[in-house]
């Protein structure tokens, strides 16, 4: 059986749930919140192989899930005029055996806040996933690997995250307006972009002074 973490105070709520991913780890499992109001500093946690496989996946595609439906569950609470936070085991039954490789469990994987900036910062400079992934590798403990699929799902998280709800094309000319880029764009009766033209202010000064030859870079037969 899979022993839950003991109930008890923490001074922290850092210091709890430390205490849970300790056991957690130690144990074979991990655990996430499930639900929390923080109004109230109250925190339902649960196992990570809580909930049921998504109903909505296509039944012609293959759609393995780690979703087990187990029943484990936590209670983090900091009462009233308390100055700690109290861990209550509400159900200590799992639905499944321990993970030999603990870190199958994305929630062991995650990226500390240095290694998000460093992901976002090497993104920006074009590297690639797999480079990304070796830097990392390089500087994490040996039982701590970094899986490219997390690194891809991080990269896709900071573009989302970039977008702020606009579509690409939004952001892009926002950015131009923002750089003060020259730009121009041509829309349908919809109101949709059909050509977008761009160019950096100075390129507009070296035009004028070299009128006479224009080059351009068609190796991807891009430009038409």
């Amino acid at each position: 059986m899979l022993q839950p973490p003991t109930e008890g105070k923490f001074k922290t709520l850092e210091l709890l749930w430390q205490h849970v991913h300790n056991v957690a780890r130690a144990q074979g499992y991990a655990v996430s919140t499930l639900r929390s109001n923080m109004t109230h500093n109250q925190i339902e946690i649960g196992c990570d192989r809580s909930g049921t496989p998504n109903a909505n996946k296509s039944p012609s595609k293959t759609v393995t899930s780690r979703k087990l439906d187990c029943p484990f569950r936590l209670y983090a609470r900091k009462y009233a005029k308390s100055t700690t936070w109290t861990l209550k085991v509400k159900n200590p039954e799992h639905s499944h055996d321990s993970t030999e490789n603990i870190m199958a469990h994305p929630a062991f994987r995650k990226f500390n806040e240095q290694e998000t900036s460093q992901i976002s910062q090497m993104s920006e400079s074009l590297l690639l996933p797999r480079q990304i992934q070796s830097q990392l590798c390089s500087q994490r403990e040996s039982d701590r690997p970094v899986i490219l699929k997390d690194i891809y799902n991080q990269v896709k998280k900071i573009k989302k995250d970039k977008l702020q709800g606009r579509r690409p094309i939004d952001a892009l000319i926002d950015t131009l307006k923002q750089e003060n880029f020259v730009w121009s764009s041509a829309r349908d009766s919809e109101g949709h972009i059909t050509s977008l033209f761009f160019t950096h202010p100075l390129a507009i000064k070296l035009l004028h002074g070299f009128c006479h030859v224009i080059l351009m870079d068609c190796t991807y037969k891009t430009n038409k």
